[in-house]
């Protein structure tokens, strides 16, 4: 088993994660660590790295490496990005923590830091013509603009939270002179740095402990708790609501605020700004989460490097992979995901179904199994659990929950809205997962015997009726008696009535 550990020295923060990498696998994060050590703390002013934040700094990484040392590391790759990059006494950082730590760190461009952001967040913007990518960290900001699967421009500005707080913003609260001062400089910098290449953006992308830390706050606001922030939408209407509030409150104000990261409280204004100001730019309703970090991006560079991994995002790979982590019944899966899938594209147009949600009935059904890794009993509990926790790359938080309570309704009870599956989602969400559970359950019921009899379906609809003639060279019994069983749901959603004649046989 390859042990890999990724390390990110930034501004505000050193980041470690250790991830597994199983031959043949996708790798899986069994350590995660932060240290907020402020190493950029006022090298804005004079221009050298402080020496507590570095001693901070390298008692933080010593102990990183331990961990790492002690789970069983088989190789680090470390990078260092905006303050080692600008203070004068960088390279002295790296000696140090070569010496001391044995630490062997890249100090990297800001062009090189774009691209790694750009790998950990590609999995998010799918196949999207254009995308744009947004790091904020403490020391700079970089956007990465993406036409279809390629990053075609990388900008990185002197924009992170902490040297525009440093900078501009001295009072608490913050004074309307200081706060005036502070959004005129980042509006001309976006300007005068940023030409967007497209009119408008199909997905916008945001990266970084402020953006995470942003998300938090929201969720705090939404009176939510999501177990986990990767995919979450932040919307432009909340954020510049917060931005209101920020900007006329003391840090013991915000500090009260749900949600709020104690170790952000002095620098999450700015971020917010800059946040605010990217997304007018872009003339962008809102920005999804990547929780993932440049550390993620560290990781599938290096192991893209040496061959180990295909870089691109293969979603139906992915999602395989969590299949098989669960030991799934592989042929029960693709059976019934290749007839849902049928029944989804015969009947598409007559049940107005958005092809768009396609791609949610797909990996519900690849996965609507694998709660039997937890238990037979409940299964289908189970697997909402598994899918809601797994990550699922290239899917939103969002998107995460509907796969989730779709492959949850594949059998039992029909959906109620007091259940903690449908509690989570929006009316409008709460409705696809019906329809996309319709299908789902009926597909299943067609491979009750887990023979996969069924060859072929056949699906109409009109006069209140949806007719499914399926061909088979075998017995149906399981399977009529499956979807007898299954089709209570798809009769309620529609309002049809399901009838199912195999063919030959009328």
């Amino acid at each position: 088993m390859r042990l890999l550990q990724a390390i990110d020295i930034g501004t505000n923060s050193v980041r470690s994660i250790v991830v597994e990498v199983p031959v043949g696998g996708a790798h899986r994060v069994i350590d995660d660590e932060k240290e907020m050590t402020r190493l950029g703390q006022g090298l804005d002013a004079t221009g050298w790295l402080d020496p507590d934040a570095v001693d901070r700094t390298v008692n933080a990484l010593k102990a990183m490496m331990d961990i790492g040392r002690s789970l069983g590391v088989t190789e680090v790759r470390a990078i260092a990005t905006e303050a080692v990059r600008r203070a004068s006494n960088g390279p002295e950082l790296v000696e140090r923590l070569r010496d001391e730590a044995g630490l062997d760190v890249e100090i990297i461009s800001a062009e090189e830091e774009g691209r790694l952001v750009w790998l950990s967040a590609a999995s998010l913007v799918k196949d999207v013509p254009s995308s744009v990518i947004v790091d904020i960290g403490g020391g700079s900001v970089e956007i990465v603009q993406a036409i279809g699967p390629e990053p075609v421009s990388i900008v990185s500005m002197r924009l992170g939270a902490r040297v525009l707080t440093e900078r501009f913003i001295a009072e608490d609260p913050p004074s309307d002179a200081s706060f005036k001062a502070l959004k005129r400089h980042v509006r001309r910098t976006l300007r005068d740095a940023v030409a967007p290449l497209e009119p408008g953006v199909a997905t916008l992308v945001g990266s970084g402990g402020t953006v995470t830390s942003i998300a938090a706050i929201v969720a705090g606001m939404r009176g939510r708790r999501y177990e986990s922030l990767h995919g979450v939408e932040i919307t432009r209407p909340e954020l510049m609501q917060l931005l209101g509030i920020l900007s006329h409150s003391g840090a013991a104000e915000r500090l009260a605020m749900p949600g709020m990261p104690p170790d952000r409280v002095d620098i999450v204004l700015a971020g917010v700004l800059v946040l605010a100001e990217i997304l007018k730019l872009f003339n962008a309703s809102g920005i999804l989460v990547n929780a993932l970090g440049i550390r993620e991006g560290v990781v599938l560079d290096t192991l893209a490097a040496d061959g180990a991994i295909d870089p691109t995002p293969d979603h139906r790979r992915d999602v395989e992979e969590i299949g098989h982590r669960y030991r799934y019944d592989r042929a029960h899966a693709e059976q019934v995901t290749r007839l849902s899938l049928s029944l989804f594209d015969q009947l598409a147009e007559p049940l107005h179904l958005d092809a768009g949600i396609r791609p949610l009935l797909e990996s519900a059904a690849t996965l609507h199994d694998i709660g039997y890794y937890i238990a037979y009993d409940r299964h289908h509990k189970h697997s909402y659990h598994l899918i809601l926790h797994s990550g699922l790359p290239g899917f939103t938080q969002r998107e995460r929950a509907i796969v989730a309570a779709t492959a949850r309704y594949h059998t039992k009870a029909l959906p109620k809205r007091s259940h903690e599956s449908m509690i989570a989602l929006d009316p409008a969400d709460r409705a696809i997962v019906r329809r996309l559970a319709s299908i789902l359950r009926i597909a299943d019921g067609l491979d009750r015997g887990r023979g996969a009899r069924v060859e072929s379906v056949s699906a109409s609809d009109g006069g209140g009726v949806t007719r499914i003639e399926v061909t088979s060279q075998g017995d149906l019994h399981a399977e009529l008696y499956g979807v007898e069983k299954k089709k209570d749901l798809f009769e309620e959603t529609f309002g049809r009535t399901v009838e199912v004649v195999v063919a030959g046989r009328e």
